[in-house]
Order: structure tokens, then C-alpha cells, then sequence
């Protein structure tokens, strides 16, 4: 979040609507239908968070090294995510940047868990268009297979 203004005070969220953003983001599912951020800056250095979930998606195996970066990078985001978090809870906010504030760390949730999902191996590879089409195909074999028996049934 960019440096915050002075603002009337009347323009303020309340401290229930603070309240309310905080428990929010404590929600179990919160990043749920939160967009990936496309770039994120670490240490003065900008990453491509969207492009790397993508190719981390597609990836099949990590070497030791990859998982290690990405579960430093897991730690950064983790820190960038908290800090946002002591901001929404401490600074004086307008509505739309308490707003701004929550979907940004609602982003940096489903990024941190999208990563460690990767890394740990529970996403599976994208399947390529040949695979999906051999699926239908041996689907679409199936249910005429299904539909032969049930003609021979009612006879």
C-alpha cells in the first residue's frame, strides 16, 4: 500500500468496520475468489507472482533448490501479508484503502497457499489437450458401452 494521506476524520472507518475487515481476513477461506496479484515487490525487486503459480502449476518436479526459493519466498510474502494486516489494524483508513488493504492481503493469502501447495506436490500438472481429448474419448467409449448393455437388458 502507497503512503497513506491525511484525511478528515469523518471519512475514517470506525473501529467496527476495522474490526470487521480483520476478522475477515481471518476467515478460512478469505483468498477464496481473491485474484492472484500479477507482480509483487520483494526487497526492491519485482516478481512475476502470477507467471511463476502458473509455471509452478505446470511444473511436475521440483529440485531441492526450487523448493527451498519457494518456500523463502512463502516466508516474504507471509511478512509482506502481516505487515498489511498491523496497517489495517493501526493506521488511520478511508473505507476504499482499508478496502484496497484487505483484497491485497486476501491476494497474498491465496499466493502463499497456491505456493505451498506447489511445492509440497499437491498440484498436479495441467493436463496437455491431447490428454484431455484421450479422457473424452474414453468417456464417450464408456457411455456407448453403457448404452450397448442397456438395449440388450430390455430385451
Amino acid at each position: 500500500m502507497k503512503k497513506m494521506e491525511q484525511h478528515n476524520l469523518d471519512a475514517l472507518i470506525s473501529a467496527e468496520e476495522r474490526e470487521h475487515f480483520l476478522s475477515g481476513l481471518h476467515r478460512y477461506l478469505v483468498w477464496v475468489g481473491e485474484k492472484l496479484p500479477d507482480e509483487v515487490e520483494v526487497d526492491g525487486t519485482k516478481i512475476r507472482l502470477h507467471d511463476l503459480i502458473w509455471s509452478c502449476a505446470h511444473k511436475k518436479q521440483f529440485s531441492e533448490d526450487e523448493k527451498k526459493r519457494l518456500l523463502e519466498l512463502v516466508d516474504t510474502l507471509d511478512k509482506k501479508e502481516k505487515h498489511d494486516e498491523v496497517i489495517l489494524q493501526k493506521a488511520n483508513l478511508t473505507r476504499e484503502e482499508a478496502e484496497q488493504l484487505y483484497h491485497e492481503s486476501a491476494s497474498l493469502i491465496r499466493a502463499i497457499i497456491d505456493l505451498r501447495d506447489c511445492e509440497s506436490g499437491k498440484v498436479k500438472p495441467i493436463e496437455t489437450g491431447e490428454e484431455i481429448r484421450t479422457k473424452v474419448n474414453d468417456a464417450r467409449r464408456w457411455l456407448g458401452f453403457l448404452k450397448n448393455i442397456g438395449k440388450d437388458s430390455v430385451k
